[in-house]
């Protein structure tokens, strides 16, 4: 059944963009709701404030259709049926979540909200919060009469339009059918698996996901250092595993610098303060966390056997956005391993395509260039960082006449394929979990 609502998007940073402009696609008529009327005037400008693949396009096209418009006026949500929060819960540097966001708009939407509306988060949150949310509306309006579902969303930096478009399975958390109806009509031309649960196993779901991914790598990373020291290849190991049908080729088996960004660690840390409040111990999941809070360390151990000491040694960095495909710098592990060199007294020279000059400016003194070629200029090591499958396209006889010392630490084993032509070229190569 084709069924169109009218949908207010409240919090418009890059979930709400994309939400926006994908419900928009879908036929709904959007209004995007956001405080900052600097961010308002430039989605209506067709600006995103994080870019994707395809984003532009579908603000300018659903923009000039009228089913999609941006606004500051929060008096808007009540010409909606549908209200859906879309905050990018901020995450600290311990992988603590922060819920004022979301609790300051739902404070200044409540008084807007009109009987029927559906109340939809796909925000992350910590499982208890969408009874929270019910609790805190029912307060405020014990007459509204309304209904809610929580969708965790399911977007990957870079491809994030696709992510939404092409979903495979959606989760929807409801206990009413007035709000699975809903959630199943907004989603109805999407070829995607919906999956229907209570909320807070919704809200589960997605740390559970989260969880599991996160352990993946962990647990990647303790085989990684053990094949290190044993002589065996870590990648081989993988490949063993993933030809095992109870594992399978899509498991998320990666030997690196394990994880970035606060997204998967927000989940771990909700999971183990869910545990703590309820005296469960998840020995598991506390593992995974530690490990990965500790794998930046190995890039100074490494480049220590390499070198004895790196003060006054100069490392060209390549990659230094949180993951390939995005200029975010928020919670980039190859800046926060890129202070720690510094501190130890090396001399950075870094080198993104998509990182931002100025952002750049504003958290190192260390410089930044477009060309890898030129950041490596007299690099007595040369360090892979992100793992952009666009760097295995660099000229390796090229960059090692630029280097003083033809070293190239490749962290995230995204050279491997690479590995005849690296070490052809005179450089020693260095990766995670080989030797």
């Amino acid at each position: 059944m084709d069924v169109q609502y009218k949908i207010a998007v409240v919090g418009l940073w890059h979930l709400g963009e994309v939400y926006s402009a994908c419900l928009a696609e879908l036929g709904h008529t959007v209004i995007g709701i956001a405080e900052d009327s600097a961010l308002v005037a430039n989605f209506q400008k067709n600006i995103p404030p994080l870019a994707e693949p395809r984003l532009a396009e579908l603000l300018e096209s659903n923009q000039k259709s009228g089913r999609l418009s941006y606004t500051a006026d929060y008096s808007k949500v009540k010409e909606c049926n549908v209200v859906w929060f879309t905050f990018d819960t901020p995450v600290d540097d311990e992988d603590e979540v922060n819920l004022s966001p979301v609790w300051d708009a739902l404070q200044k939407a409540i008084p807007h909200l009109e009987n029927g509306v559906v109340v939809a988060v796909s925000s992350q949150l910590p499982v208890g919060t969408s009874k929270q949310i019910i609790e805190k509306i029912k307060a405020a309006r014990p007459e509204l009469q309304f209904s809610y579902f929580y969708s965790p969303e399911n977007l990957r930096l870079g491809d994030a339009v696709r992510c939404f478009m092409e979903p495979g399975r959606i989760v929807i958390g409801a206990d009413s059918r007035g709000a699975l109806d809903a959630a199943n009509n907004i989603f109805s031309k999407l070829n995607a698996e919906i999956i229907t649960m209570k909320t807070a196993s919704a809200e589960m779901a997605k740390h559970a996901m989260n969880a599991w991914l996160a352990t993946s790598i962990s647990f990647t990373n303790d085989i990684a250092d053990i094949c290190e020291r044993n002589g065996a290849d870590v990648e081989d190991v993988v490949r063993a595993l993933k030809a095992e049908p109870r594992v399978g080729p899509k498991a998320y088996l990666f030997a690196g610098l394990g994880f970035s960004g606060g997204t998967l660690g927000r989940d771990l840390k909700a999971l183990l303060a869910a545990a703590r409040h309820d005296r469960i111990e998840l020995p598991i999941v506390s593992g995974a966390y530690v490990k990965n809070r500790n794998r930046n360390d190995i890039v100074l151990a490494r480049l220590r056997q390499c070198f004895g000491e790196v003060q006054g040694k100069t490392i060209a960095i390549f990659g230094i956005t949180y993951k390939p495909g995005t200029p975010t710098l928020r919670r980039s592990q190859p800046l926060e391993i890129e202070a720690e060199l510094r501190a130890a007294g090396a001399v950075l020279r870094l080198s993104d395509p998509l990182a931002v000059a100025e952002e750049v400016a504003a958290r190192t003194p260390s410089p930044l260039f477009r060309d890898p070629y030129e950041a490596a200029q007299g690099a007595d090591a040369a360090l892979v960082l992100t793992p952009d499958p666009k760097l295995r396209d660099l000229d390796f006889l090229k960059l090692k006449t630029v280097m003083r010392t033809p070293v190239l630490f490749d962290a995230q084993n995204i050279l491997i394929s690479k590995e005849a032509d690296i070490k052809s070229a005179g450089f020693t190569y260095l990766s995670i979990g080989r030797r």
